[in-house]
């Protein structure tokens, strides 16, 4: 009676420990969230006033931006960081453009970096984050042009009017083309930008915010009615 009696117990305990497990569901892996990319619109502090050296405030970061980072296709920017050294800013007298000479270390050509601007020009920032970049900074600037010239025979010289360039100018490297993209295949720029860009805009990426800030303080010295929009924050 006793062994009738453990048998049952035996078997109704089975049952429930059987029907337990059939009940649970099965695990199933958690679904990774798809990467969104992020653009996000900043605000640029200027310091009213404030003059700083074009060379160590413009030249230096500028070129160091455009020659090291790994987001460009340039050739110019690695060459006039690498092969050259800054000599002098050329002529000030033109308000729509600013050039600064670069002499090779080797040889007798000479390299600059042109900055031109037009009408109702404007300068907007932006966090960019993707997965090919990271987070970084984007300098989207409208009617405002670069240049990165190298191997030239000579400097171009002002005449009051227009500028004059040597019979052989050299390789000339321009932002702000329809028909040519400065970034790196691959790297999703500048594209990441959506709504926020045009194709003829020139367009600079910062790892540090505070380098995005000086090159804008240094063009608002340069160019006084290159406009900054104010952003307010809610």
């Amino acid at each position: 009676m006793k062994l009738e009696l453990s048998v049952r117990i035996a078997i109704v305990f089975l049952l429930v420990v059987l029907g337990g497990c059939a009940s649970q569901s099965p695990q199933i892996a958690p679904v990774p969230k798809p990467f969104v990319d992020r653009v996000e619109p900043l605000a640029i502090e200027l310091l009213e006033g404030s003059n700083t050296d074009l060379y160590l405030g413009y030249v230096l970061p500028l070129s160091n931006n455009l020659g090291g980072e790994n987001f460009y296709q340039l050739l110019n920017g690695p060459q006039l960081l690498h092969e050259y050294v800054y000599s002098h800013q050329i002529e000030e007298s033109d308000p729509n453009k600013t050039v600064f000479a670069f002499k090779a270390k080797a040889g007798s050509h000479w390299g600059y970096i042109t900055t031109g601007i037009g009408r109702q020009a404007i300068a907007n920032a932006f966090l960019i984050e993707n997965k090919q970049v990271g987070v970084a900074y984007a300098l989207v600037l409208k009617r405002l042009k670069l240049c990165l010239v190298t191997q030239s025979e000579g400097l171009p010289v002002y005449n009051g009017q227009r500028w004059n360039f040597p019979d052989k100018p050299g390789y000339f490297e321009c932002t702000g083309m329809t028909n040519k993209n400065i970034f790196r295949v691959g790297t999703g720029l500048p594209t990441v930008l959506g709504p926020y860009y045009e194709e003829k805009d020139t367009i600079l990426v910062f790892r540090q915010f505070s380098e995005l800030q000086q090159v804008v303080q240094s063009l608002k010295q340069q160019f006084p009615y290159l406009s900054v929009p104010v952003i307010y924050k809610h």
